[in-house]
Order: structure tokens, then C-alpha cells, then sequence
């Protein structure tokens, strides 16, 4: 497969042409099961993927699993709280171990043969491995049939993980998120709890969820609300090269939408945030990230298939703006408010991808001015997939 798509001229020249003559992705990154499967073991893969956020792991003794484009991986809280990821799979046929999110004590249980794995992985016990009541085999390694742990790493909340193995290490690769949010100490926010989450599937490719999200051209046509306290004139683009790419806008003044009380603000952060500046970045490669005065939030985005995506939303706020009661209508507003801008958006990255069936369509035109966060984005992809094929 990889010969195959290191053939792919249009895959090249979309890292390596200049702006005013690039087109996009070509349909095949988009529509494709085939690409998608080879994206998924080639590209992200290599790369630091988000799979959940720790909100969704209840309390100590938890597992919750994630497929990625079919492969089965579990995150496990153990009783220490401590957070591990496994491929979900058991070590004896193969038996996918967790279905659903749900307590599992400190054993994980197969259902097929009975065989148990702690939940730091380790291989416990073997039912009648060797006949019935007998528990034990000397010809069988229990130590080395463990569960097969995944390299893992929590960041603002984010459990992420690298499948390769080799990936940099993970403080390399947060480093130019970290680098240009210098004021931001993510350590000081807190999860809002069950009211500061949403989740939606959406009917597309993960890639035009995360090109629609740097793109701030469509805001008059698609968000008029949001245009209306955040114009357009107001956007700015964000290009971290190789890294992210993103818009900021210096007035995201909210509050009269989530209502009159506003949330308390980080007091350590300079002027333009307190006056409406917020910054959003797509983090290669599936998750969206912005930063307001008073919360932050991310997006993680899980690919189902080629052209199914599962997009999860938490929103962080400042110190007691988490879990004052006091807060928790502003919170749900708020959650409301950004659920209701990323339905509107569902139309265009679903209409998106429907347009991409089209054989008169293979990546469209960039504005050379208005597209450069998206082609920021795009270049990432493109120089990801080359490095696969070694073609680049």
C-alpha cells in the first residue's frame, strides 16, 4: 500500500507548492477506507493521537474503550488513579475485553476463557488452562501474556498516545502549543464536570473538521451570531508550523451570550485577554484547542471510519469557576453556546464531504489571504503521509 500512494503526485505538491497555486488534499485522503487504514498505521500512528480525556473515566477502577478506525484500544484508571492505555484485545484468541465504559474493579476480565489481567496489564489468572481445575501450566509464560500497553501521555487533560512507540517525546511535541501559549498555565483550570461536556458524530472525515476549525472565512456565512460579537475583521491567522494552525479573534466578548455574571477570569494573563481575546488551534493531529480569559476547552476527534467522526468537547474554566454552584448555569450556557456553533458547522464538514464524491473535484482553490490557516494544516498532512511513503 505504501507504494501506492508514494506514487500520488498531487499528495507532493500539495506540501510543496506555493499558496496561491495550491489545491487541497486530493479526494482519496478524504473518501477512501483503504487511505484511511493506511493513514491510520502510517500516520497517526507515528504520531501523538488523543483518545479520550479523563472526564470520561468515572472514578478509580475504570475502563473506557476507543476504536480507532477499528482498532480496539481500552484507558484504565487504576485504584491508585493512575491512567494506562492497552490494546483492547485479549492475549490468549483475541477476544476485544471491554465493550462499554464501566467499572471494572482492579481486573479485567476476558469472557471468553475466564483469563483475568490486572489493571496494570499483568496476566493474574488461567482457568482450567490445563484442564479442568487446573489452573496452571509450567509450559505456559503468564508474565510474558500480559495485556500489550500503549506509550501514553495526560496533557491538559488529554490522554494521548503513540502506537509506533517512537514518536519524539511527548514535551517535544506539545512544545510550540506550549511555546505560544507562554501565559497560559494549563494546570490552573479545571474540568467544568457533566455540565461542560458534549459529544456529536458527524458524518465526515476527521480532516475537514479540523480544516473547517482554523478557517474563520465562513464565520459571516455560517456563525451570524457568533460574527455578530466576533467579526471577522477581527480574526487573525495562527501558523505553527509543522505543529498546529489555528485563528485568534481579539473580541470573543461571550458574556452577554452565557449571561450578565461573568466567569472569574485568570488575573495573571496580559490585557488583550481580558479585553476579548481568544485563540484557537488545530493540533495535529486531531485535536482543537482554544484559550479564553476565563476557560479553555479542547476537542478531541476520534475517526469511526473514513467518512465517520466522533467529535467530544470539555470545557476547563479558572479556579472556582469549575465547581462554584454559583457558576453552573454560566457553565451550561456556555456549554450550549459552543455546542450550537459546532452544529452549525455540521452542515458545511458534512456537505464537505459529500462534494468530495465528485470527480470534478480533486482539492478546490486556496485563498492565498484568507486560506492560509487551512493550508498551515494541510501541508502537516501532506508532509505526514510523505514521510510514510519516503517520498517527500
Amino acid at each position: 500500500m505504501l507504494q501506492k500512494y508514494s506514487k500520488d503526485q498531487q499528495l507532493k505538491d500539495s506540501f510543496v507548492r506555493p499558496l496561491n497555486e495550491l489545491t487541497g488534499l486530493p479526494n482519496i485522503a478524504y473518501c477512501s477506507a483503504e487511505f484511511a487504514q493506511f493513514e491510520r498505521d502510517h500516520v497517526l500512528s507515528k504520531s501523538w493521537f488523543c483518545i479520550a480525556n479523563e472526564a470520561q473515566l468515572a472514578r478509580a477502577g475504570w475502563a473506557h474503550p476507543v476504536d480507532i478506525l477499528g482498532l480496539p484500544l481500552v484507558v484504565v484508571k487504576d485504584k491508585t488513579n493512575v491512567v494506562r492505555v492497552f490494546h483492547n484485545v485479549c492475549s490468549h484468541r483475541g477476544m476485544r475485553l471491554v465493550d462499554e465504559a464501566r467499572g471494572v474493579g482492579s481486573i479485567i476480565a476476558c469472557r471468553y476463557h475466564g483469563w483475568c489481567y490486572s489493571t496494570a496489564g499483568d496476566l493474574k489468572s488461567t482457568p482450567h488452562i490445563a484442564g479442568e481445575g487446573e489452573h496452571l501450566d509450567e509450559r505456559f509464560c503468564k508474565v510474558s501474556n500480559g495485556l500489550k500497553s500503549v506509550r501514553s501521555h495526560i496533557f491538559a487533560g488529554m490522554i494521548f498516545v503513540n502506537l509506533s512507540g517512537d514518536a519524539e517525546d511527548f514535551s517535544t511535541f506539545i512544545s510550540p502549543v506550549l511555546e505560544h501559549w507562554s501565559e497560559i498555565d494549563f494546570k490552573r483550570y479545571s474540568h467544568g464536570g457533566a455540565d461542560s461536556v458534549w459529544e456529536i458524530t458527524l458524518n465526515t472525515n476527521w480532516k475537514l473538521a479540523q480544516e473547517n476549525h482554523v478557517d474563520g472565512y465562513h464565520l459571516p456565512f455560517v456563525h451570524p451570531d457568533l460574527h455578530r460579537y466576533s467579526p471577522l475583521r477581527n480574526h487573525y491567522p495562527l501558523l505553527l508550523e509543522g505543529s498546529a494552525s489555528g485563528q485568534g479573534s481579539t473580541s470573543q466578548n461571550h458574556a452577554d451570550d452565557i449571561g450578565v455574571d461573568q466567569l472569574p477570569m485568570n488575573p495573571d494573563l496580559s490585557e488583550p485577554w481580558h479585553q476579548g481575546k481568544a485563540e484557537f488551534l488545530s493540533v495535529f493531529p486531531n485535536i482543537m484547542m482554544a484559550v479564553h480569559a476565563d476557560h479553555l476547552w479542547t476537542v478531541q476527534l476520534i475517526p469511526v471510519a473514513e467518512n465517520i467522526t466522533v467529535e467530544r468537547m470539555d470545557l476547563c474554566y479558572f479556579k472556582e469557576g469549575a465547581t462554584d454552584e454559583k457558576y453552573a448555569e454560566l457553565r451550561r450556557n456556555n456549554r450550549d453556546r459552543m455546542l450550537a456553533i459546532f452544529e452549525e458547522d455540521r452542515a458545511m464538514v458534512e456537505g464537505m464531504q459529500k462534494g468530495r464524491q465528485s470527480p470534478a473535484f480533486n482539492g478546490g482553490s486556496l485563498s492565498p489571504t484568507m486560506d492560509q490557516p487551512a493550508h498551515c494544516f494541510i501541508r502537516i498532512v501532506a508532509k505526514a503521509v510523505l514521510n510514510a511513503i519516503g517520498k517527500e
